[in-house]
């Protein structure tokens, strides 16, 4: 066997930033349903509105928005997989 070989996965260093973006990137693509259902109940309690400005902010801008704090949130919490993690 080699030297430099290692022989437990546990010896290797973890791989930080395939591993932090895939937990932002799912983090951020499973917030579409929370968001997807909060701009339902907004927009059933706002009186299904027909009117263009108030009906593109309830059902695209809701959801989207809780993409973009998943994908926030998602990344800051992944601070265990980066390089610079002292704990």
């Amino acid at each position: 066997l080699h030297a430099e070989w290692k022989a437990h996965l546990h010896d290797l260093p973890p791989p930080p930033a395939p591993m932090r973006t895939l937990r932002t990137v799912i983090m951020g693509s499973m917030m579409i349903l929370p968001g997807l259902l909060l701009g339902l109940i907004v927009w059933y309690i706002a009186g299904k509105p027909e009117s263009e400005p108030w009906e593109t902010v309830i059902c695209n801008g809701i959801p989207m928005v809780s993409v973009v704090l998943g994908l926030f949130f998602g990344w800051q919490t992944g601070e265990e997989y980066s390089a610079t993690y002292e704990g």
